[in-house]
């Protein structure tokens, strides 16, 4: 008898183990694969539109300097070939371009001010600045979360997609069209660069941020106050977070970080050459004593996204 109730609870206490460990188990293998409960809405997709159109207007754009001011006048249309964009068959989107008649005041002789300016501020703010092309680098898109049109107070701007990582209809050029018409960069232009033939030895100026400094493209001295130093490709100073974003799938997105959001990134100071708004100092063949100066990069963030100076608000978004 004895030999018998012994049995039985050595029966209970080996079922008993084998469900705790089968219930911890499946609790941990919830935990480890959340993700595959999140809805992921939108995938990466660095697609680009073919560049295949010419245009029929043709390029205008002066640069002037009056008293403390650059100024520039432009009607947006770049020389080199687009996507097919307007309503037709095909299109990358259904706005059409056209020429603008476009001004902009800027500071000639800008100092850093107290505080960054960022582009994107419960909305896009400001277009980074002008190309020497004369046409717009604006690198935030107004695609807060959820994703869904009309936006309203409810969307959260913290959770923006990242303009170059998802397809909102770029053509080669990493550029679309406004309802208005204007042309416009979202990320590194390539056919206007290589009409440039630029050689990676040498540092490319390609326009003016909205404060007035200076924009390059990628190379800078690799000693930055000396330019008898080599020229090497300037790295930002951003990498994509690892793991997860803490999202719930409803107010803001769940899933792995992949790039898709601006907010999938992270700024780690010393990590490149450039700083926060993706520039530094230095001396520039045009700016032989020395300045501020901004770079757009291949890598994320590509275009900047915040001004050191005050920005013009001839390059402002929206109202105001």
């Amino acid at each position: 008898m004895i030999d018998r109730i012994i049995y039985i609870k050595n029966v209970f206490i080996v079922v008993f183990i084998f469900m705790f460990f089968f219930s911890c188990g499946d609790s941990q293998s919830e935990d480890s694969t959340g993700s595959e409960n999140c809805n992921e809405l939108i995938m990466v997709d660095t697609s680009r539109g073919l560049c295949t159109e010419q245009l029929s207007y043709s390029n205008q754009v002066i640069f002037s300097i009056s008293g403390d001011l650059r100024k520039v006048t432009a009607n947006n249309i770049p020389t080199h070939n687009v996507g097919l964009f307007g309503n037709v068959s095909g299109a990358l989107n259904p706005n059409a371009i056209t020429a603008q008649n476009s001004s902009y005041d800027i500071d000639l002789t800008p100092s850093k001010a107290n505080t960054k300016t960022q582009l994107l501020n419960n909305g896009p703010v400001y277009s980074f600045g002008i190309l020497l092309n004369g046409v717009e680098v604006d690198p935030v898109a107004a695609e807060p979360w959820p994703h869904t049109k009309p936006v309203t107070n409810n969307h959260n701007w913290s959770w923006n997609l990242e303009a170059t990582m998802v397809n909102i209809g770029l053509d080669c050029n990493t550029a679309h069209v406004q309802p208005n018409g204007k042309y416009h960069y979202h990320g590194v232009p390539s056919l206007y660069l290589e009409s440039l033939s630029h050689s990676s030895s040498e540092m490319l100026h390609v326009g003016w941020a909205a404060d007035g400094y200076p924009i390059y493209y990628m190379y800078g001295y690799s000693s930055m106050n000396d330019s008898t130093s080599m020229v090497k490709a300037l790295a930002s100073s951003y990498q994509m977070k690892a793991g997860e974003r803490q999202g719930e799938g409803d107010s803001a997105p769940c899933g792995e970080y992949t790039g898709v959001y601006s907010a999938d990134y992270e700024y780690i100071d010393g990590l490149g050459d450039l700083d926060e708004c993706n520039g530094r100092e230095g001396v520039t063949p045009e700016f032989p004593e020395g300045t501020y100066y901004y770079v757009i990069t291949n890598e994320y963030p590509g275009v900047p996204r915040c001004f050191v100076g005050t920005p013009s608000s001839d390059f402002k978004i929206g109202p105001g």
